[in-house]
């Protein structure tokens, strides 16, 4: 008889992982989509005012949340990026947002996801991993974070709905005269112009402007693709300057920013006129190290898309 000993197959000795992972992501994506959604609406202020709770503290909580549920920062980063795109579809189809936010806030939102991930994968090598009783320890853990944010919510509130004004200002060069220019800018019949990406998914759209009277108290009117501008002149100094008072606003859009005034400045500068528009916005976002750069751009959009039409009837006109 044979002493030989028979060896089962190595493959069957090899532990399937794969079950494992497939849990891990759907628990993991789970738990990304119920604290960034469920964070959303727990922080999200009735007045329009959006802080750093809401971009910074919420998505760390969240990163930090997903990666105490999953093992691994690559798992962690798989959940908490399909939980992203899933939040951000709910929130867009429901308009709750809408995709100039979006993808303003997105850069924002990535680092403190990721921030917080970091966070959580380190918290459960250091406490989780050493309790006898881990699950519970994870439990208590997710437990604390909606306080947490209830708390920071509450110590933000005050500052935050503090309105903060920003003043954009931008100018273009054109050899026309100032009384020609002057003229083109009362009113536009219709605006044509490129549109631009944040045009293209949101950005107000200005089609035409109307001026009833002239001099201070008349009123000019831009209407937009949806909604209109109505502002009260309080400056009149033909063809030198105009300033204007924003006195209905109905334009559709966000309830965090608002227009406040706007003005323009002709003046003559080597034989060339110079135009200076400038806008005065009402923001209810913060930081605002963040977002006065990306309110800049958009306002400048539209500043350009302005200086653009100007252009145009200014050529059309000689």
């Amino acid at each position: 008889m044979s002493n030989s000993i028979i060896t089962p197959p190595t493959q069957n000795l090899v532990p399937d992982n794969r079950g494992k992972t497939s849990i891990g992501l759907v628990v993991g994506t789970t738990t990304a989509v119920v604290f960034g959604l469920g964070g959303f609406f727990l922080v999200n202020d009735r007045t329009g005012s959006m802080g750093a709770v809401l971009f910074m503290a919420l998505p760390i909580a969240t990163g930090f949340a997903t990666a105490l549920v999953v093992r691994g920062k690559k798992l962690a980063f798989t959940c908490l990026l399909i939980g992203l795109l899933i939040s951000t579809a709910v929130l867009l189809i429901t308009r709750a947002e809408g995709w100039v936010c979006v993808l303003m806030s997105m850069p924002l939102l990535a680092v403190a996801l990721a921030f917080g991930a970091l966070l959580g994968v380190l918290f459960r090598r250091v406490a989780i991993d050493k309790m006898q009783k881990q699950q519970l320890g994870i439990f208590l853990t997710l437990a604390v974070l909606p306080f947490f944010l209830i708390g920071a919510n509450s110590a933000e509130e005050q500052a935050r709905r503090i309105v903060r004004p920003e003043t954009i200002a931008n100018t273009f060069v054109t050899d026309a005269s100032r009384e020609v220019v002057w003229n083109q800018l009362k009113t536009f019949d219709r605006i044509k112009g490129s549109k631009g990406l944040l045009m293209t998914i949101g950005l107000p759209v200005p089609v035409s402007c109307t001026m009833s009277g002239e001099g201070v108290g008349a009123t000019r009117t831009c209407y937009f693709e949806q909604g209109h501008i109505q502002e009260r002149v309080t400056e009149w100094n033909p063809p030198s300057s105009m300033k204007l008072e924003i006195t209905e606003f109905d334009v559709p859009g966000r309830p965090w920013l608002s227009f406040k005034d706007a003005s323009y400045e002709l003046t003559n500068e080597n034989g060339h006129t110079v135009v200076t528009r400038r806008t005065t916005i009402l923001s209810r976002l913060s930081p605002a190290w963040y977002w006065r750069p990306l309110e800049k751009i958009g306002v400048e959009t539209e500043h350009e898309y302005l200086f653009a039409e100007v252009k145009r009837k200014i050529e059309a006109a000689k």
